[in-house]
């Protein structure tokens, strides 16, 4: 699995989902909790861009580029953080979105992948991948 660097909240996070039906500014998210939404967008923005250095700097030429500024960040550059409401109205695969999340919290890395939608084939695999990470633990593997 291939990852890109995604900056962290200080503390909690908030759902990020604008839309979300969760009422404004967001449903707080307790850090190490939550669910993340890649797009596709994000996906093929962030491919050749792994670092947040070389997000921002993408950025800049392609503001360059085309002579204005783009305001860019979550859901363009860089997953959106979501609460549980917010990953059901998506259709995400709850384990994968919630496992994604974790990891990002973790590291500040995501998946260069898309978030499965829930019941579909890149789901299933994706869950087959995530297997030993989903699997809980039994009560002696806590001392480890």
């Amino acid at each position: 699995m291939e990852y890109f660097e995604v900056d962290r909240p200080p503390g909690d996070g908030l759902c990020s989902d604008d839309n979300c039906p969760c009422p404004p500014p967001g449903t707080r998210i307790p850090r190490g909790t939550g669910y993340i939404y890649i797009s596709q967008e994000v996906v093929d923005m962030r491919r050749d861009a792994r670092s947040i250095q070389e997000a921002r700097e993408k950025m800049e030429r392609i503001q360059k580029q085309l002579g204005m500024a783009i305001i860019a960040g979550a859901g363009v550059l860089a997953p959106i953080l979501v609460c549980e409401q917010g990953a059901r109205a998506r259709g995400l695969d709850l384990e994968v979105a919630a496992a994604d999340a974790k990891y990002w919290w973790e590291t500040g890395l995501a998946p260069l992948r898309a978030t499965p939608l829930s019941g579909t084939p890149e789901a299933k695999r994706e869950r087959e991948r995530l297997k030993p990470e989903l699997k809980p633990k039994k009560w002696w593997q806590f001392w480890k």
